[in-house]
């Protein structure tokens, strides 16, 4: 018996030994890799001397196994096959399937377009490709196309541009491999713009290119907005029976230069003017609600690089609360809070900061770290000018003047809604109502008060009108009434006359000092002094 034993207790040890010898075998150490050339749809030659061309110094992968996933870092940047080498976790067994680049993942065959797409010098990075494989080559395919816009024009220094389109180009994607002619779909509530950042601002006294990747598709509508270093912007509208079409691992060229390149001053405010106090000063709104993601850099009030990129909505009706989830709108509809998380893991835009958040607009805490007011003015807004301190919030006092005492005041706000979405109409000090538009001020509980189309909007817009969306409100990482009511922030303490303005759907607009506290994220509105 005792031999007996003495044998198995062995057999236990060299089977032991044999599946630890076994697990260490499945680590996968290395992947090589090559990557789908990329075509001009100029010349239908491959273009091989660009960025997007060739593996970066510091470029990683996700590999997904059999068992789990691990991040791969490349180890010999350049063109043709290169090999990655294993920085954390492990993918297991085939077959495999990867992603690039690694931060763009969701699952195995889930990825995330960003809201922001940064350039150094004018080059792409972060191209988004996929592959799979039964073993450990991986042929990566490109997800999309490429548009690139060729730019020239003297004087002038490209700091932005921001794409508009009919259809979500960011945000969560499916992936069919396709047999390799890989086919993205849109799976979740995303945005139908995007924005290119330059690290640095870039000359176009030259011809210069300028590329952004999409999603293949014949975009029917299309806006595009060059914004330049000294505060100007420049719009490009295709629509009307145009349209510009990206095809998957293809380049699409859009040529702008000279005369058809015009700029115009003030990027970012809307032309109405609003007289805030018995002196006569006036301000020119924001053409949207102020928005922050982590992703990027963008430059503070004292011209150093700080974490992650702010901008205005590129329209004055835009809101990120009801991206969270089209079936929750509020508590008082019976339905509970939506929960968002917007720490450093969330990618997206948020638009409800704790107040005076301007150095630290992730602050979702509900305890004492709202002591000082930092204007959010003071970073540069990348479709605002891009240059800290451009912008301001509006005091208490600001307000109550705009809401009760200009000339005739009350005949200048009402409630109303765009296409649906419900939200307060402001009109400047002189106002001349367009053809086909009408307004009637009021209208207190009814967001249908006053209706409007995208098109007649864009048109009391051009004659000085401001919407502000109904946006909800948060504690903590909790969204609510997203639908029914909004809160601005003032840059007033709340302990003081007051700290926010609120519109909602049972009033038709206030200063308040009550209902709120400093840790409630509210919506943002920012104002530009006219000197």
């Amino acid at each position: 018996m005792k031999k007996t034993l003495a044998s198995m207790a062995a057999i236990v040890i060299i089977m032991a030994a044999f599946s630890s010898c076994q697990k260490e075998s499945d680590v996968v150490d290395t992947f090589t890799t090559t990557m789908e050339k990329v075509t001009d749809d100029q010349n239908n030659k491959t273009t091989m001397d660009r960025g997007f061309m060739h593996w970066m110094t510091g470029d990683k992968i996700k590999v997904f196994g059999s068992e789990s996933s691990g991040i791969y870092t490349v180890n010999n940047a350049g063109s043709g096959q290169v090999s990655f080498v294993r920085e954390s976790g492990n993918p297991g067994s085939a077959p495999y399937c990867a992603i690039y680049p690694a931060s763009s993942a969701i699952d195995n065959n889930n990825i995330e377009l960003p809201v922001i797409q940064v350039t150094a010098d004018g080059s792409l990075t972060g191209y988004p490709m996929y592959a799979e494989s039964h073993g450990t080559s991986l042929d990566f395919k490109n997800l999309c196309g490429i548009l690139r816009l060729r730019l020239q024009k003297e004087g002038i220094n490209v700091t932005a541009i921001e794409i508009t389109t009919d259809i979500d180009i960011v945000g969560d994607f499916s992936v069919n491999y396709n047999n390799g002619n890989p086919i993205l779909t849109s799976v979740s509530h995303g945005f139908n713009n995007v924005m290119m950042t330059c690290a640095r601002a870039q000359s176009i006294n030259s011809q210069k290119d300028f590329y952004l990747f999409l999603p293949a598709h014949t975009y029917e509508a299309m806006r595009i907005r060059i914004y330049s270093s000294d505060g100007g912007v420049c719009t490009k509208t295709v629509s009307n029976g145009y349209s510009v079409r990206v095809q998957r691992s293809k380049i699409t060229t859009i040529t702008l230069s000279d005369n058809n390149l015009t700029f115009t001053p003030n990027a970012g405010a809307l032309s109405g003017l609003f007289t805030i106090n018995e002196l006569g000063d006036k301000v020119r709104f924001s053409q949207g609600n102020l928005q922050y993601t982590i992703l990027g850099t963008h430059t503070g009030a004292l011209g150093n690089n700080m974490p992650g990129t702010w901008r205005f909505a590129p329209n004055q009706y835009e809101r990120v609360g009801y991206r969270y989830g089209e079936s929750h709108q509020s508590i008082y509809d019976g339905l509970e809070y939506i929960s968002v998380d917007i720490s450093d893991n969330y990618r997206s835009w948020i638009d409800l900061f704790g107040w005076g958040t301007g150095n630290n607009p992730t602050l979702s805490s509900m305890y004492t770290e709202y002591n000082t007011f930092v204007d959010w003015g003071m970073n540069a807004i990348s479709n605002g000018g891009n240059v800290g301190n451009l912008w301001r919030t509006l005091t208490y006092n600001d307000w109550s003047y705009i809401l009760w005492g200009r000339d005739d005041a009350s005949d200048k706000f009402a409630t109303g809604n765009i296409n649906g979405i419900g939200g307060f109409i402001l009109i400047p000090d002189n106002w001349t109502t367009p053809a086909g538009c009408s307004f009637s001020p009021g209208g207190a509980g009814d967001w249908t008060h006053n209706s409007y189309t995208h098109l007649q909007w864009e048109l009391m817009e051009t004659s000085g009108a401001i919407f502000f969306p109904a946006c909800g409100h948060r504690e903590g990482t909790d969204v609510d009434a997203v639908f029914n009511y909004s809160w601005y922030h003032t840059s007033t303490p709340m302990g003081e006359l007051g700290g926010y303005v609120y519109f909602i759907a049972g009033d038709c607009g206030g200063v308040s000092n009550g209902g709120c506290l400093p840790y409630n994220g509210l919506s943002v509105r920012l104002v530009k002094d006219v000197e």
